[in-house]
């Protein structure tokens, strides 16, 4: 009997030790599927991030180009007026006939969304071409036009170009209008006299399809914001009015006057999930809980998986890092290096398409003088890129030696003694003892010392004083300062003069040109040779920079 009873025991616990082995792995069986359900959640998520980041950056690109192709068709648009501005200056009494000539001449070629151009003599329109379809223009009164004389008004208190729209015109349609004021050259007295206006009308649907901006519409919501130039404008003034719903990307467009903002968002929508999900999801949650009693191993692959996924993100990343940089570089030197080849091009094919009994050819050696400028302007930028990448690249390691910082001052201000006296601007030197010697490159000392005249020239403005300066800091250091008494930087622009590509808005700045590396330069120069470079500055009372380098223990 207590033998059965044993046997009946032994069975139970059989019994009860096979039920229980089910339910185990069962028990591991669904932790292992919860697991794997939450990792194809996390894993598809990322990879769903990472498929938004890369439709965004694919949208980047093509709007990129959209961008690109709009700023080069506007600018050569604009640079058409500018040869009519100087006849006009030349004989400001010209007939209606005589200006069709040469807008004639001008607009051979000139692509099909340019209107017109026009001459509002004393404020009132008085000469277009061609007439056909602008008659409606002709003894147009800008003070009495109220929704142009604002802009008029603009162009003659900010004496530039400025393009304006898009607005409706007088002649019917929807267009931009560049304009530009005239004044004579300074008569006995000084004065010179406002002849009027000139201007160009460009039709803003055609201009937007020349530049493809349908063909990007095929895949893309577009909108364009920002009315005459003006980037804080949040007004749609083309494209979808509901694209902020989309969450666009965007870029700004640089225009003559400002710059607009275009905006893009896929009409297929931002990628939510991968294509992936519906095979990758059911299939991991199975041979998770398939292999369950292995969890160390799988523990370890997904770890593995993570590390992976984390590389491909920085990867990504850094990817987009150097995309967001070449698209930055890119738009700058686009726009740097467009307007002096504009120029040439410009002034080479006016020159070209004239006859050579033309009153053109007259002025051709201003106009050549223009085109050697631009080019030697052109030369500038390339040679400023050239010297930053060559720095950075460590190509140009410094040739330190003993160096006497007076001469080298005395020698810069000599070189460019006339060019401040042309501008207006007092250039002085002075030294705290007659020998201040340095450790240092002297062909670098001497491109930084020259590089913050220019810079000083450039912005301190007519009638100003600018000193260049050296002295002893202590028993290490000496310094080389160069100060002026312009209108000085904002504090908050301090922190960004030595980034690349960084101007302030000066009108100054803007008549030298430059793209914005002389003092990223100096400040690599400045490392170079184990120096330092300082900006301080007050509104209204003058900018100082200083540079710091290791006094020579011979002095």
């Amino acid at each position: 009997m207590q033998s059965a009873n044993a046997m009946t025991d032994q069975a139970d616990r059989r019994a009860t030790k096979d039920t229980r082995l089910p339910r185990y792995v069962i028990r591991r069986g669904a932790i292992a599927a919860l697991i794997g359900l939450v990792c194809a959640l996390l894993l598809e998520l990322a990879l769903a991030d990472v498929a938004r980041r890369n439709a965004e950056n694919r949208a980047r690109d093509d709007l990129n180009l959209l961008r690109a192709s709009l700023q080069q068709v506007l600018s050569r648009d604009v640079q058409l007026i500018r040869g009519m501005v100087g006849y006009v200056r030349a004989r400001p009494d010209l007939t209606p006939e005589e200006f069709a000539l040469i807008a004639q001449d001008i607009l051979e070629g000139a692509p099909e969304h340019v209107r017109n151009l026009a001459l509002a003599k004393d404020l009132t329109v008085s000469h277009m071409y061609p007439i056909a379809g602008n008659e409606q223009a002709i003894g147009l009164d800008y003070r009495k036009t109220e929704n142009q004389w604002p802009a008029v008004k603009q162009v003659i208190e900010e004496e530039r170009i400025i393009v304006a729209g898009p607005v409706e015109l007088v002649q019917g349609g929807l267009g931009l209008i560049a304009r530009f004021p005239i004044r004579l050259r300074a008569d006995k007295t000084g004065e010179r006299r406002l002849w009027g206006i000139a201007s160009t009308v460009i039709d803003f649907t055609l201009l937007l399809r020349h530049s493809g901006y349908e063909r990007f519409a095929e895949t893309y919501h577009l909108a364009l914001s920002g009315r005459n130039g003006d980037p804080e404008n949040r007004e749609i003034i083309w494209g979808d009015p509901g694209i902020d719903r989309l969450d666009p990307i965007s870029l700004d467009v640089a225009i003559p006057t400002g710059s607009w903002r275009i905006m893009a968002a896929p009409r297929e929508g931002w990628p939510n999930f991968t294509s992936y999900l519906s095979v990758t999801l059911p299939g991991l949650v199975l041979l998770l809980a398939g292999f369950a009693v292995w969890t160390v191993s799988r523990y370890r692959r997904a770890e593995e998986r993570s590390l992976a996924n984390e590389e491909v993100l920085a990867a990504l990343q850094r990817a987009e890092e150097a995309s967001a940089a070449k698209s930055t570089f890119l738009a700058v030197m686009s726009h740097e290096l467009r307007t002096p080849l504009n120029a040439i091009i410009g002034f080479s094919e006016l020159l070209e398409n004239s006859p050579r009994n033309s009153r053109v050819w007259e002025r051709a050696g201003e106009y050549v003088g223009d085109i050697r400028q631009s080019g030697r302007f052109l030369l500038s930028i390339i040679d400023d890129i050239l010297d930053l990448s060559r720095i950075e690249s460590g190509r140009r390691a410094a040739s330190i030696e003993h160096v006497d910082i007076v001469p080298l001052l005395m020698e810069s201000a000599t070189r460019l003694r006339v060019e401040f006296e042309n501008n207006g601007v007092a250039l002085s030197v002075s030294a705290e003892a007659e020998e201040i010697v340095a450790l240092a490159d002297r062909r670098a000392v001497m491109q930084i010392i020259a590089n913050l005249l220019n810079n000083a020239l450039k912005y301190a403005g007519t009638a100003a004083n600018v000193n260049v300066s050296a002295a002893l800091i202590d028993k290490d250091r000496i310094e080389i300062a160069v100060q002026d008494d312009g209108p000085g930087i904002p504090e908050e622009k301090l922190g960004e003069i030595m980034k690349p590509f960084v101007q302030l808005s000066s009108s100054y700045a803007r008549a030298a040109g430059g793209v914005g590396l002389g003092l990223t330069i100096c400040q690599s120069l400045a490392r170079t040779m184990d120096g330092t470079l300082s900006v301080e500055s007050r509104v209204g009372q003058g900018t100082t920079v200083r540079l710091s380098l290791p006094r020579s223990p011979a002095a």
